[in-house]
């Protein structure tokens, strides 16, 4: 029988641990303290080239931001300008529509069911255009009891009155309207003298 070949003894660790020696700790130590150093000097350069970057272009961004601020703003107005142009230029075409609903509704009487019914269906169609009016804030100006003015109002005719005082709307002949503070209609009126 063969004989085991007797192992042969390996050092032990902390003999052979090359990587815990105090000569190359202290070596590593200097390397180290080496790459700090050349970092922190390539940080030092960095942020001169950044302080001398921003001394020459940190004004030229900044009149950039505001130029850019004063365009978006700009934009801003313009978008809600046209929305309001559009708003007016729409509901002034409606008005006809709306005044002719209203005569309707004052001059009909319906006499049966089915005349009933149709008042009823335009009645939810002018419900429904009055709905859209109110989201777009386009509401009727102020006339009977009001105050004349002359920017919201169009008087027609004079009369006296016992119920109003002098200068005071006494009667509506068609309404105003506005969107806003914007006029789109004078209300038509008779004023008390």
């Amino acid at each position: 029988a063969e004989e085991a070949a007797p192992e042969a003894e390996l050092p032990s660790e902390e003999e052979s641990d090359i990587l815990n020696s105090p000569a190359f700790l202290k070596r590593k130590k200097e390397v180290l303290e080496s790459d700090l150093a050349a970092l922190e000097k390539e940080v030092d350069e960095a942020n001169a080239v950044y302080l001398k970057g921003k001394e020459e272009w940190g004004p030229k961004f900044d009149l950039l931001n505001k130029e850019s601020q004063v365009v978006q703003d700009r934009m801003a107005k313009q978008t809600q300008l046209g929305m309001e142009t559009a708003t007016l230029d729409v509901a002034g075409k409606m008005l006809g529509v709306i005044d002719t609903y209203e005569r309707a509704f004052g001059a009909m009487k319906p006499s049966n069911d089915e005349e009933v019914e149709i008042t009823e269906a335009y009645q939810k169609t002018y419900d429904m255009i009055m709905d859209a009016f109110a989201t777009l804030n386009v509401t009727k100006v102020e006339t009977v009891g009001a105050e004349f003015d002359y920017e919201l109002h169009q008087a027609v005719m004079q009369l006296p009155s016992d119920e109003f005082d002098e200068g005071i709307v006494c009667q509506e002949l068609a309404p105003g309207w506005r969107c806003g503070e914007k006029l789109i209609r004078p209300a038509m009126v008779v004023v008390t003298v």
